[in-house]
């Protein structure tokens, strides 16, 4: 029976442990590096900026992957500490990360600087992909607390891909051969498209085919009001591709309109099932719909 309660306290005081940890402050698409000033402007700052500090692909304006914060280690407190993205890098350290050190969904990690600008370089990569998945995690999965989930099942059983359709987004069509959602608020200039189709490849050159059945798609069903006005990919900037992702610009002819898009491929079968997402928001960053867009997608 002692052995019992014992027990009991033990899982009691763990679980009270966990409950007393604050949620996670900050957003996922900053990271706070702690490194002293001197190491930082001498070193680590330009480390930083060829990973995490680089412009995202296929955007038509310069946003870096992730805003970068940087503080000395006596400043590490208070709401600082509970940041959802620390990067602790000491001079002698130790490597090492923690979830949920200081808060919930939160990730911590350690690097030890040794003058060593390629093995750092390295593990800024590593660190830069995670969070990167951290953040359309957690976009994906606040996404999915109050999506379409009937549509999302239908899509499902016509392609065989699993697609996140958020409840603001507007059912244009939907069946087995294409599927389109609009999302266009009256007050705002803001207009985003989720568009999906398949198709079956008669080449060798899958993407070169991918994006004319994409243009097609465009050209056929976002029209403009002007006479021949439709959209297209903007041929000026070739497309960025890697690991069935496309990255780029559309247009629309004969018009002023025009953003960036994200495809994501999937192959199905003997299809090709192509789930794109496109954006015209004229006055506002570009980041946040493309980051939405890899979690929808």
């Amino acid at each position: 029976m002692r052995f019992l309660f014992l027990c009991f306290l033990v899982f009691s005081s763990c679980t009270e442990e966990r409950k007393i940890l604050p949620y996670s402050t900050g957003k996922n698409s900053e990271v706070i590096f702690v490194v002293d000033d001197l190491l930082w402007e001498n070193t680590i700052d330009s480390l930083v900026k060829i990973t995490f500090g680089t412009a995202i692909d296929g955007v038509n304006q310069v946003e870096s992957l992730f805003k970068v914060i940087q503080i000395n280690h006596s400043e590490l407190k208070s709401i600082l500490k509970t940041h959802t993205n620390i990067v602790i890098v000491l001079e002698g350290g130790v490597k090492s990360s923690q979830k949920n050190k200081w808060a919930k969904d939160q990730f911590v990690a350690q690097l030890n600087w040794g003058n060593n600008h390629q093995t750092l370089l390295k593990e800024l990569a590593q660190l830069r992909e995670l969070f990167t998945l951290k953040e359309v995690r957690s976009i994906k999965k606040d996404l999915k607390k109050s999506s379409q989930k009937n549509i999302e099942q239908t899509l499902f059983n016509s392609f065989g891909v699993e697609c996140i359709v958020p409840k603001k987004y507007e059912i244009v069509n939907n069946d087995s051969a294409f599927f389109w959602a609009n999302y266009d608020p009256k007050k705002s200039d803001e207009i985003k498209n989720i568009l999906i189709f398949s198709f079956v490849p008669k080449t060798k050159n899958v993407q070169a085919e991918v994006l004319f059945k994409t243009d097609s798609v465009f050209a056929k069903h976002l029209i403009g009001l002007k006479e021949n006005s439709f959209v297209r990919i903007e041929k000026e900037y070739p497309p960025f591709y890697f690991q069935n992702i496309y990255r780029g610009l559309w247009k629309l002819e004969n018009g002023f309109m025009g953003g960036p898009f994200l495809i994501k491929t999937y192959f199905i079968k003997n299809k090709i099932v192509v789930n794109i997402g496109l954006v015209f928001d004229p006055q506002g960053q570009k980041r946040k719909h493309i980051k939405e867009f890899e979690a929808i997608l």
